[in-house]
């Protein structure tokens, strides 16, 4: 698989490219994720590092040209502006509006979801710490969840990339863990996810290895 700007990588240093290429199709060739999952892994992981300039734009041409529509991209970056900040994803809107959908490419059907709720144990349990931001995190996770374009299951795979590289291994992690596993996803689309990310910061992704291992097996007992 030639990945989107793989020869511009190359002009600015030989051996680097290598090596670039080398993880990119490692992580563009995972077979456990779809291509459209794998587009919103890498697009999470671009705006939890505020990579906003040459990776975005390789990610999302690279997954415009395996058939994930621009319609679908800025549906996720909706979805992930609580966890990456609203200002990171005003300015991955802005850098999405720059790159053209190829003419005559089809746009996928919208994924059409139930309305999904933040569940009353989890609402209390942020409620102890804190009764406005509670309603806040409340509003914002039933007011996206639920939308189309993108499942819930494709949503829950992109926030864990958020929680392996803005290191929410607690809670966060856990919450996110569950929607994955309670909608169509398994251990090993999870297990993925942070392969997949450890590009972005191997460190954190041995440290969110040690986490999941730990949540899955207490969701096992």
């Amino acid at each position: 698989m030639k990945l989107t700007n793989q020869d511009a990588v190359a002009d600015l240093d030989a051996d680097f490219a290598t090596m670039a290429v080398e993880v990119g199709q490692h992580a563009w060739g995972l077979p456990e994720l779809t291509m459209r999952e794998k587009a919103f892994v890498f697009l999470a992981a671009d705006l939890c590092t505020h990579c906003l300039g040459f990776p975005l734009q390789t990610h999302a041409q690279m997954a415009v040209s395996q058939g994930v529509d621009m319609p679908a991209l800025r549906e996720a970056v909706r979805h992930l502006a609580p966890y990456v900040g609203y200002p990171t994803a005003a300015e991955a809107l802005m850098a999405l509006a720059n790159i053209e959908q190829p003419q005559g490419s089809a746009s996928s059907s919208p994924a059409e979801n139930s309305p999904v709720e933040l569940d009353e144990d989890t609402v209390l349990a942020i409620a102890h710490l804190d009764d406005r931001f509670a309603t806040f995190y409340r509003d914002q996770f039933n007011s996206r969840w639920g939308r189309s374009e993108l499942t819930v299951r494709e949503r829950a795979l992109a926030t864990i990339a958020t929680d392996v590289l803005n290191s929410t291994l607690e809670d966060s992690l856990r919450l996110h863990v569950r929607l994955a596993l309670n909608n169509g996803a398994g251990e090993e689309q999870i297990r993925a996810v942070v392969l997949q990310v450890s590009e972005f910061a191997i460190d954190k992704a041995w440290r969110a290895f040690n986490a999941l291992n730990e949540i899955l097996a207490a969701s096992a007992a």
